[in-house]
């Protein structure tokens, strides 16, 4: 017969013994929530913040619950076009051709119920399209949608996929169209507008039209702005973004957000900016994935190049990437990631633009049919005018110099 001592001595064994078994049966325990965090932060990439993290099972879920939403139609236009610039400045693994035009490229999505959701919002300041960039064939996104056939009052919201001057130009044309776009990014343009001039002597910042140093305007051939690191919110631009916030037509998302039904917002941070966003729409062709310049390249998407690196961390553009690649599993794969800069867009080099057209009166900018819902008649003319771009003669409309 045991002792008592002993007996006790038994008993806690036996409590230790089922506590273990049932831990590892995986019930009845409570787990702490600073375990799960703990968990969670060995599971994430390094340097993912926790808000920016989806999990394959979490996007693949996001598959269905989109398709239980409307199916949506979607178009491109380009809002105007970089020239000449050098490949390898674009894509460092990419040298053939030397120098590639490079589209800049807004998503337009249809609902069945004829609201308009736009994906980034074109250039404005038209100094630094003109003068300040070799780019050509600018025509205001509002008159562009009236040529090809939509109207441009139904834009209810404005998702951009960044901040920078060309992706998010033209906010304050649709004032009652509501910005979405992540804190992350607000969270940059504060810091960038900011960035102290004793870090650097004044030779990297954001506002790149008047020289901290001396107060004197200049533009970017002088600073070689448009490729250093927190380059990108010039003053109109940020009063675009800004004039949003302050007038209540914005929405500050962090992270992952539904927008509608069929329409989700997956962060993609420091796929190209810190606040870098992407977005999934339900479509006839299946999940399309509009990516802004955290997709820069189709073909970097397709071929793993990495794209217009600059607050990029190759890491998370690689993430993102897979996000897309992840989203459009159940159809079409990487043919169905959207691309801001692609230089193949408006050929059938790109299949998903294939079916494009100049814009009637559009001042050689292009528009492509990227797939309609049911009961959407198409919106390309009976016979469209695919004059190629080199034959395309565009005219500098007149504008004002100024920051």
């Amino acid at each position: 017969m045991l002792s008592k001592p002993m007996l006790n001595h038994a008993m806690r064994i036996g409590i230790l013994a089922m506590v273990a078994c049932l831990s590892s049966a995986g019930s009845l325990l409570a787990k702490d929530d600073d375990d799960d965090d703990r968990q969670q932060e060995q599971e994430r990439p390094p340097q993912v913040l926790q808000q920016g993290f989806e999990s394959t099972d979490q996007m693949l879920s996001d598959i269905e619950r989109a398709e239980r939403g409307p199916k949506y139609s979607a178009w491109l236009v380009e809002s105007t076009r970089f020239l000449n610039v050098p490949h390898r400045s674009f894509q460092p693994d990419v040298g053939d051709p030397a120098f590639v035009d490079l589209p800049v490229n807004i998503g337009i999505i249809k609902a069945p119920n004829g609201d308009i959701t736009l994906y980034d919002s074109g250039w404005k300041q038209l100094a630094y399209i003109f003068d300040w960039n070799t780019s050509c064939c600018w025509y205001g996104v509002r008159d562009q949608m009236k040529a090809i056939g939509l109207d441009p009052d139904r834009v209810v919201r404005i998702i951009i996929g960044h901040g920078h001057w060309d992706h998010s130009g033209q906010l304050s044309e649709f004032p009652n169209a509501v910005l979405y776009v992540q804190k992350e990014e607000l969270k940059q343009i504060d810091f960038f507008l900011d960035y102290p001039v004793r870090f650097n002597a004044g030779h990297i910042r954001a506002v790149n039209t008047i020289d901290p140093l001396t107060g004197s305007q200049v533009g970017p051939p002088q600073q070689a702005c448009a490729r250093s690191p927190v380059c990108g919110y010039p003053p109109q631009t940020v009063q675009e973004i800004l004039g949003k916030v302050l007038a209540g037509k914005a929405k500050i998302v962090d992270g992952r957000h539904e927008v509608a039904p069929g329409m989700i917002i997956h962060p993609a941070f420091r796929g190209h900016t810190y606040g870098s966003q992407l977005l999934q729409v339900n479509t006839a062709r299946g999940q399309l994935v509009f990516g802004s310049d955290t997709y820069s390249s189709w073909t970097g998407i397709r071929d793993w190049f990495v794209a217009n690196i600059q607050q990029t961390d190759t890491i998370q553009q690689f993430l993102a990437y897979e996000k897309c690649y992840v989203l459009t599993s159940k159809q079409n794969s990487f043919n169905n990631c959207v691309s801001a800069h692609e230089p193949t867009s408006y050929t059938a080099a790109y299949p998903i633009t294939s079916n494009w057209w100049n814009i009637p009166g559009g001042n050689c900018s292009r528009a492509a049919e990227l797939t309609l819902a049911n009961g959407e008649r198409t919106h390309v003319p009976a016979s469209p005018d695919r004059t190629p771009p080199a034959s395309c003669h565009s005219v500098v409309p007149p504008h004002a110099i100024h920051p």
